[in-house]
């Protein structure tokens, strides 16, 4: 797939979008502080905690996963494993890559590696005017997120 200057006009814009945003969380919410977190697909929250107890939770969407093993990305709304309301939001910006030509976008599945989920990360916290952004561990690779509203629990 091409990447023309103006896709990564895109992707150097939603970059520093997310970069504030992350700047700005991690103060207020001291992200990289808590110990544990755990993601809930049915509540479509990632919370974080500490010995046990909830501090912070966010409302998130699924934004794809990379595969270490088969060196790809898979969006959340190709995923048979993600449940349709947490990758939702996703259509704005796959509609997004249809208007302007971007494949990668697009394209449900592609060679891809952890810098280019954090790519698409990117850009989706952009179009969406998420609050930032989370990647956790999946064998053999790793889930994008973003997280589009967060709050205190304790």
């Amino acid at each position: 797939m091409e990447r023309t200057p103006p896709f990564e006009a895109l992707i150097k814009t939603a970059q520093a979008y997310l970069r504030e945003c992350q700047a700005e969380l991690n103060k207020e919410y001291r992200l990289d502080y808590w110990p544990r977190y755990d993601w809930y697909q049915e509540s479509r929250q990632l919370v974080f905690s500490e010995n046990g107890v909830a501090k912070v939770a966010a409302d998130i969407q699924f934004v794809g996963s990379i595969s270490t093993q088969s060196d790809t990305w898979l969006w959340a709304w190709a995923n048979d494993s993600v449940d349709p309301q947490l990758s939702t939001s996703m259509g704005t910006v796959r509609d997004y890559g249809d208007e302007h030509g971007f494949e990668h976008l697009t394209d449900e599945k592609w060679h891809a590696h952890e810098v280019d989920g954090w790519e698409m990360t990117s850009i989706a916290a952009f179009l969406l005017k998420a609050r930032g952004a989370y990647r956790t561990p999946k064998d053999p690779g790793f889930t994008f997120m973003i997280m589009t509203d967060m709050h205190w629990v304790a």
